[in-house]
């Protein structure tokens, strides 16, 4: 049972109801058995794996008839094999994906006392509980009135970028003495370190965009005391940070956004994407970030 509940957004299943109406549910037969490929034959293993992972990755996904994630176990040589694990992200956010392989390696280590994964059932019965509640026309009203007079969020360049089936991934390791500047630098102000990186990105892409003031997309977690702490799962949320030019000193200006960030945690989990449709930003390529 512990291992069919860990699998659960693994084997999600999409499709379209009697209304119209998209939804969801749990299918065993859609849980991604681990598929093993030999490569160990090949003149480059680790170039074929890569370019298998490549290909799989871009391959576009139907929700409504293919299976939302899949696993492949690549053996290379006698020592060495790559494990691969794709998920769609209709079914679980970064944090799950953190979630499955942390699991994952416990468990390849024969660590049998790490904590489990939990079900998905209470965390769909969580969002229902919300949808109806005060909370939630309380969270509505406060990103609408946040939002009433907001200008029309803008990009660092002119234009907009059309979708492409593929994002550009850059890793460049961060100064030592950066990183603890912006330690000191936070701990000097009194906020914390993402907080104060957070306003000084706010700035950056209102100077370089030219605006009086930007709008930025923050991730909220939208697990602190929920019951999807230990779900893979789509809980992971997007919302609005307003930054005008600051004013004054940077430590002023730091303290405002963090104070924004606090009150805008508050309100997380009211869903960006419905944000979007409360705002009429449906449509025409306008973002809400």
């Amino acid at each position: 049972d512990q291992a069919a509940h860990e699998a659960d957004a693994l084997a999600l299943r999409l499709g379209e109801g009697a209304q119209g109406l998209p939804e969801q549910w749990v299918d065993p037969q859609h849980t991604p058995t681990l598929q093993v490929v030999d490569l160990s034959g090949h003149p480059d293993p680790a170039a074929a794996a890569r370019e298998a992972m490549q290909r799989d990755r871009l391959s576009p996904v139907d929700p409504a008839r293919d299976r939302l994630s899949q696993q492949r176990l690549f053996l290379l040589g006698p020592a060495r094999s790559v494990w691969y694990l794709r998920v769609h992200h209709l079914a679980t956010d970064g944090y799950g994906m953190g979630l499955l392989t942390e699991r994952v390696c416990a468990l390849y280590a024969g660590n049998a006392q790490h904590a489990g994964l939990a079900p998905l059932a209470p965390v769909l019965d969580e969002d229902l509980h919300y949808r109806d509640s005060e909370r939630r026309a309380r969270d509505a009203a406060y990103w609408r009135d946040l939002m009433a007079d907001a200008p029309a969020a803008s990009g660092l360049q002119a234009g907009l970028g059309a979708a492409a089936p593929d994002a550009l991934r850059h890793v460049e390791p961060l100064d030592p003495a950066l990183r603890a500047r912006l330690h000191s630098a936070a701990a000097a102000i009194g906020q914390p370190w993402p907080d104060v990186l957070t306003a000084l990105g706010a700035e950056y892409c209102r100077r370089i965009s030219g605006d009086t003031q930007a709008v930025i997309g923050v991730p909220f977690m939208g697990r602190l005391g929920s019951v999807s702490a230990r779900v893979p799962a789509m809980v992971m949320n997007v919302l609005p940070l307003r930054v005008s030019a600051g004013e004054g000193s940077v430590d002023a200006f730091v303290r405002d956004v963090a104070l924004r960030l606090m009150r805008g945690r508050r309100h997380g989990r009211y869903r960006g994407e419905q944000l979007r449709r409360d705002l009429g930003l449906i449509g025409g390529q306008r973002r809400l970030h």
